[in-house]
């Protein structure tokens, strides 16, 4: 007859690994969320006449005006009209960038970088209450790690992926 063998206890790392999937698991509808609401923020972009791009803050390794005409060429290239700063059509619509950097340690830099559509916003229940340029659509923020001969570039490659976003936005609501 053979002998009965009484299972070992899960090692600790092994009930740690257990413990976090269970938390991840537990959390993955909260991951979801953005998505959600990502399907009303398009539709605040339905019927533009045109946007404006507005570069607000950059660190000093980049052009402002140099990240601002890559995204208004991007942005004309896909058939969206860019407009000028003596341009106001109803809402007021642009774009704002907005980067910023931590000081270099260990050879590396960390950056955060967002991209949101901002409007004149009238509250349903009162119209006569207004926000001046309220964001209503976001691009999905980027924070990165990087090595700071590589800031400028990462970023401009990180702000190109989030103008795609809004392109694929607009167009979402408005079909060519």
């Amino acid at each position: 007859m053979g002998s009965i063998r009484q299972a070992e206890p899960p090692a600790p790392q092994l009930m740690w690994h257990r413990r976090f999937g269970l938390r991840l698991l537990m959390a993955a509808p909260l991951f979801a969320l953005p998505c959600a609401a990502a399907v009303d923020e398009r539709e605040s972009l339905r019927d533009l006449d045109g946007v404006k791009v507005v570069v607000e803050d950059v660190p000093h390794d980049l052009s402002r005006d140099r990240l601002q005409k890559d995204i208004e060429s991007k942005l004309k290239l896909a058939g969206i009209k860019v407009l000028n700063s003596g341009e106001f059509p109803v809402g007021d619509p642009y774009l704002r960038v907005r980067a910023s950097t931590t000081a270099e340690r260990a050879g590396l830099v960390a950056y955060n970088l967002d991209l949101e559509f901002a409007q004149v916003v009238f509250l349903r229940r009162d119209p006569t209450i207004t926000f001046n340029r309220a964001p209503t659509w976001k691009a999905i923020q980027r924070i990165g790690l990087v090595p700071q001969a590589k800031l400028a570039e990462s970023i401009e490659r990180d702000l190109s992926e989030q103008v795609d976003q809004f392109i694929a936005a607009f167009y979402f609501v408005n079909p060519k």
